[in-house]
Formats: structure tokens, C-alpha cells, sequence
């Protein structure tokens, strides 16, 4: 992603073997770089890089964003949902609406919370949801 990609400052896979998806998704928010969160030239090496993660309990998965969510809440972010169970994957929360954001992410009230609540989510889960 640095060389092939264009992203200089794409981070590396931390010591546990998950994406930095909090610093990816600040590169990907800069304007032209949503390309960085889907691979652009180098989906098979990002591929590769998540197939390798560390196996995840989606039960404790689960849970760590249910907290996450809850926390949000009680910061000051109302409207923030909570996670869903489906065929056994835990499926993030957040914003009620992703293809319409009604969550401003770039509020101070949001940023406060999210900084606030950044330790109920597991390694590997940060930025997802």
C-alpha cells in the first residue's frame, strides 16, 4: 500500500496480526483515499495480510462492541447502535444509517466519546464500528 498504492503512511499490521483500522481509516476519510479501506491496486496483498489475522471468538467479539456501543451512548452519542449477531458474525454497530450518516464522526461530542470509549473494543476491532 505504501509503494504500490500511493499511501505513504499506511500502517503496518500491529504486534497482535490486525490492521491499524483506526489509522487506515483516517487515511481513507482524506479526500481521494477512499481506495485506502478497499486495497485499490493491491487487494490480493491485502487479502492476504487479512487472511492471516488472528482467529476471532465472535461471541467476545460481540460483546466488546456491545460495550463499545453502550459507552458511546452514555458519552453523548444517542443515536449510536448497537451491534447485531448474524449467522454466527458479529456485525458492527454505529451510525443507524452508514449509506446516509446521520452520526457526525468529525463533531468535538463524537471524538470525545470515541477516545473515551476506545478501550471497551477488542484488538483488531477498532475503527469498524
Amino acid at each position: 500500500m505504501r509503494a504500490k498504492g500511493g499511501h505513504e503512511d499506511y500502517p503496518d499490521p500491529k504486534l497482535s496480526g490486525h490492521l491499524d483500522w483506526d489509522r487506515i481509516g483516517a487515511i481513507a476519510s482524506r479526500p481521494g483515499q477512499q481506495e485506502a479501506y478497499k486495497g485499490g491496486v493491491c487487494v490480493p496483498e491485502l487479502r492476504g495480510v487479512m487472511a492471516v489475522e488472528p482467529r476471532r471468538d465472535q461471541q467476545k467479539d460481540y460483546e466488546s462492541m456491545l460495550a463499545h456501543a453502550a459507552c458511546m451512548r452514555d458519552n453523548g452519542v444517542s443515536r449510536f447502535t448497537n451491534p447485531t449477531m448474524s449467522d454466527g458474525n458479529a456485525q458492527p454497530g454505529g451510525d443507524p444509517n452508514p449509506a446516509s450518516p446521520v452520526i457526525d464522526q468529525d463533531s468535538p461530542a463524537y471524538k470525545k466519546a470515541r477516545e473515551t470509549c476506545r478501550t471497551r473494543l477488542l484488538d483488531g476491532l477498532d475503527g469498524l464500528q
